[in-house]
């Protein structure tokens, strides 16, 4: 009950994650499909992993090294996460691994690394409990979130709760007020709010002075988004846009966080800008109940987006850094030519890599594309393209694992250890609570088994648990604006 992340309570999905761990369609054993019939046997590990490596570097062998990829994951923890990616792309030589965090949180991570210099929301959960005015935008939080909403709801400082949003979600019949904006007006609408308080002088000019830069040019971007043009544009009266500029520039603590309806949007990066440099105008960051907040829907996200090695090189330096590559073989002992000097490819450009013949092998970890990518159909039919595809999963008959030419059985989360990075950056701990069913291995151990059987073991020597891995991480980040160490 004093954990900090959800002081006790639980969502649904909380009541019910025991309940998983005895779904009747756990997969139990390594399943790889016969040639001849076309249809997926149970085989042992051994025969498992020899398929995995012998198929994997044909296909490598034929068409170059980069004509097979990873897709993963914010559902697994750190730990796996980084030996999966260093595994691919340091051992397995593959240059394009990205994961499904991509497809909810990209557009926030380009808004804050172009406003910060760095991935890093500037909040805690704590902060619902001190804002005195909650904008949510794009977030049915009341349903999405619901510990983050009862966080809301033990604010005692009477907070103005403002949702915009199109739809009259139950956020938004809850709120105070209720700005059900068009779709894709958001930017003229928070641009109009700029420019009202900097027309009225409603601004932190102290704050602007010492911690901002280019705050004229942006005065002059958004002379032209007028209140009347965004009222115009959105459908919002041109009073009730100039009373919540006055409300957001009066000195009061305000939060902005959003969800998916921003980050899945039409000019998401920018909408999300546009909420940044309304903090920053009125000094709504780096206090108590302020900030501008992306709130992450995985569980994981956030160690995705440091430590996976996927779009960004291991404790979010850049592949294509020489000295960040330099500090990474330093750190890990492993060698520097075997890490790649150019990014990924994103999630997206993998999937198109498939349609256009240069992707021939997929490595599926811990996520359904054929269910999760916008356009199911098309994503069906370019995985039965594949020469070969692996799925690993806890679950067997995945829409995606029934396209799958290999299927190795993962653990699930009581079923493993390691540690997650929720998105106010918080780690929490994993821990063991029961075995994996059948022949099922930790997510962990499978990529260790599948390291030695590539013949490049050696180089995870070190990489023996996940503790070991997690001490490597505190290492990897020493020094970085995400520094654990």
């Amino acid at each position: 009950s004093d954990y900090p992340v959800n002081i006790g309570m639980a969502c649904p999905k909380g009541w019910e994650a025991l309940k998983v761990l005895e779904a009747p369609n756990r997969a139990t054993q390594p399943l790889l499909k016969d040639e001849v019939t076309g249809q997926l046997k149970p085989v042992d590990w051994h025969t498992a992993a020899s398929a995995f490596v012998d198929r994997f570097k044909a296909i490598q062998a034929e068409h170059g090294s980069d004509s097979v990829a990873f897709l993963s994951t914010g559902q697994i923890p750190i730990e796996e996460m980084a030996l999966l990616g260093a595994f691919a792309k340091f051992g397995m030589g593959v240059l394009h691994g990205d994961g499904n965090t991509r497809q909810c949180m990209a557009t926030a991570v380009v808004a804050y690394k172009q406003a910060f210099g760095f991935d890093a929301p500037p909040y805690t959960y704590k902060d619902f409990e001190e804002s005195d005015v909650i904008i949510l935008v794009g977030s049915n939080l009341c349903l999405a979130h619901p510990i983050m909403w009862e966080r809301v709801m033990m604010n005692k400082r009477n907070p103005e709760i403002i949702v915009i949003d199109p739809r009259r979600t139950e956020t938004a019949v809850a709120a105070t007020q209720h700005f059900a904006i068009k779709p894709k007006s958001d930017l003229a609408f928070f641009y109009a709010l700029a420019h009202h308080l900097i027309e009225k002088g409603l601004l932190d000019k102290e704050f602007i002075s010492a911690s901002t830069t280019e705050f004229d040019a942006f005065c002059s971007h958004v002379k032209t988004f007028t209140p009347a043009l965004a009222a115009d544009v959105s459908g919002i009266e041109q009073k009730r846009i100039e009373d919540l500029a006055e409300l957001i520039g009066s000195g009061k603590r305000v939060s902005f966080w959003w969800t998916m309806g921003v980050n899945q949007s039409h000019e998401g990066v920018r909408i999300a800008q546009s909420m940044i440099n309304l903090a920053l105008m009125t000094g709504n960051i780096g206090k108590p109940g302020t900030g501008a907040n992306s709130i992450t829907g995985q569980c994981n996200a956030m160690g995705s987006r440091l430590y996976s090695n996927t779009t960004n090189l291991l404790g979010h330096r850049d592949f294509k850094n020489p000295v960040h590559r330099q500090e990474v073989a330093t750190i890990t002992g492993i060698p520097v030519e075997r890490i790649p000097t150019e990014d990924s490819w994103a999630y997206d450009q993998i999937v198109q890599g498939i349609e256009d013949g240069q992707i021939k092998g997929l490595w599926v970890i811990a996520t359904n594309p054929a269910h999760s990518w916008i356009h199911q159909n098309k994503c069906r039919e370019l995985l039965n393209k594949l020469d070969f595809l692996v799925v690993q999963d806890m679950y067997a008959d995945t829409d995606t694992a029934l396209h799958a030419d290999l299927v190795l059985p993962a653990a699930a989360w009581g079923e493993k250890d390691g540690t997650f990075i929720n998105s106010e950056r918080r780690i929490g701990l994993l821990k063991k609570v029961k075995r994996p069913p059948g022949q099922a291995l930790t997510d962990f151990n499978i990529f260790r088994l599948l390291s030695q059987y590539w013949g490049c073991g050696d180089m995870f020597a070190d990489w023996e648990s996940p503790e070991d891995v997690f001490n490597i991480l505190t290492r990897l980040s020493a020094g970085q604006p995400c520094d654990i160490s």
